[in-house]
């Protein structure tokens, strides 16, 4: 249990469930049915996160409210648009008045012209419902989430989290699992028993809190964090849930290498937990007022400028209508730079915002799909670009990184990286993921080739020999109790 208190007062009275689901015709109605056993549970939604089978009409014909992405966007994203669509199905209900309302009961005086009773909808009292999220597979079992709904609704949990007992046929996990454990106790003092647990009972404030949401695998470990940074209870509580483990076949150990990337990710994303300055707090020049050093002459108003940067004058020559602003000697080569052209350019002003669109502009020579987010910026601090730049664009794969990627790749051997890519006995291109997955790995044993694989190996094949090497060490090192908790 975390150390934060609970929220007794204006607790959620019924529950929504969410159920994520690709692919899973054969188990989704038996999960529908258990889940709508729950005491307290008046609404069931699935999202069929673009299932190629009958996922979604087996669900709308066990009564489940049913929405369908087009194609496969990921958990993340599937348990985003379940929220989404219970809180309009609650807007559609609070419009309607509800159960008890009589319209006749709130008609205004008729006059000439008017057209007849008004409704007169007082929803002051609404709660919403909170939400609880089961894996699509559970089937039968997934009526053993009600200890999740009753810490919730009765005893003031703000999001519980479902320990489950060991899984038949499940594979190791133990490196994913250690990830997400340190990552969540480095940030928040709280060790999780089972960060990856994806079963929660939330309430709708908490999970208001907690966007936006970690892409893919790694939503829970984000959730966990920032839930507790914003003060709320979390609780693991025990329940008998099951579900379809994943093994140890290929496909099992990209699955685990997937989520491993994703945690990484929400890690990465979640490192800077203080406030941020707002930038009316920061020391900014007297531009308006004129205000500048004592014994300093008053200076003239910079001239508009249409981009941040500007070209550095030659030696010897000062640009027309420029000043230099106090404090910009010694700046670092990440200020300034030449282009292809030999035009040295430089940040041409100290404000904070200027600086910071220009390190934006700066970090888009990278090799990278899309632009860099604020928090994306400030996570690659004083980065050396053209260093980081060169490093990626050395290494032997096919197309751009997602600006996630680099975030986390700026924090590893790009070199060792490299060379463990064009060494590896690999017949076709490494993408881009496939080189997140292996540089988070860098640190684990060469993985040993099975003598059933033959070489040369495809770069998904060699993805996941790396994986379950990693695995199986950290595994090894738990049995013979050299392992760390923080590995």
């Amino acid at each position: 249990m975390s150390t934060a208190g609970p929220l007794t007062a204006n607790r959620p009275e019924r529950v929504a469930v969410v159920i994520p689901a690709k692919n899973e015709e054969q188990r989704i109605e038996k999960t529908i049915a258990s889940a709508r056993s729950i005491a307290g549970v008046d609404l069931v939604v699935v999202v069929d996160d673009g299932s190629s089978d009958a996922t979604a009409a087996v669900a709308m014909g066990a009564d489940a409210v049913v929405v369908r992405h087009k194609s496969n966007r990921g958990k993340a994203a599937a348990m985003a648009t379940g929220a989404q669509m219970v809180q309009m199905r609650e807007a559609a209900d609070r419009a309607d008045g509800g159960a008890g309302f009589v319209e006749e009961l709130h008609a205004e005086p008729r006059e000439p012209g008017h057209t007849g009773p008004l409704p007169v909808i007082d929803d002051s009292g609404f709660m919403p419902r909170a939400l609880l999220f089961l894996d699509a597979d559970m089937g039968d079992s997934a009526a053993a989430a009600q200890p999740l709904v009753d810490a919730v609704l009765g005893d003031g949990v703000d999001m519980a989290i479902a320990l489950l007992p060991p899984q038949d046929g499940a594979g190791g996990m133990g490196l994913v699992v250690r990830t997400a454990r340190s990552g969540i106790q480095r940030a928040t003092g709280w060790q999780p028993s089972q960060p990856l647990s994806g079963t929660r009972c939330i309430t709708r404030e908490t999970w208001d809190a907690c966007q936006p949401l970690a892409a893919g695998w790694g939503v829970e470990t984000s959730l966990t964090i920032d839930a507790l940074t914003a003060g709320f209870w979390v609780k693991e509580i025990e329940a008998e849930l099951h579900h379809r483990a994943t093994g140890r076949d290929l496909r099992g150990q990209l699955h685990r290498a997937a989520q491993l990337r994703d945690v990484l990710r929400a890690l990465a994303r979640r490192r800077h937990l203080a406030p941020e300055i707002a930038e009316d707090q920061l020391e900014q020049p007297g531009e308006e007022t004129g205000r500048t050093d004592p014994g300093e002459p008053s200076a003239a108003p910079a001239p508009a400028r249409p981009s941040p940067l500007a070209p550095e004058p030659a030696a010897g020559k000062a640009p027309s209508g420029a000043t230099t602003a106090p404090g910009t000697a010694g700046r670092s080569s990440a200020d300034a730079w030449s282009d292809d052209d030999g035009v040295r350019w430089t940040v041409a002003e100290d404000d904070p915002a200027v600086r910071a669109a220009a390190r934006r502009e700066r970090l888009l020579l990278l090799p990278v799909d899309g632009g860099f987010s604020d928090d994306q910026t400030r996570q690659l601090g004083d980065v050396d670009v053209d260093e980081l730049n060169r490093a990626l664009r050395r290494l032997p794969v096919d197309g751009g990184f997602a600006p996630d990627d680099v975030v986390f790749l700026a924090g590893t051997d790009l070199a060792a990286l490299a060379d463990r890519l064009r060494l590896a006995p690999v017949d076709g291109a490494f993408s881009t993921e496939h080189a997140v997955i292996i540089a988070s790995h860098l640190s684990a044993p060469e993985p040993e080739l099975p003598a059933s694989l033959q070489t040369p190996l495809s770069p998904d094949e060699y993805t996941s020999l790396v994986v379950h090497a990693a695995v199986e060490a950290g595994n090894s090192d738990d049995q013979t109790g050299h392992g760390r908790a923080d590995s």
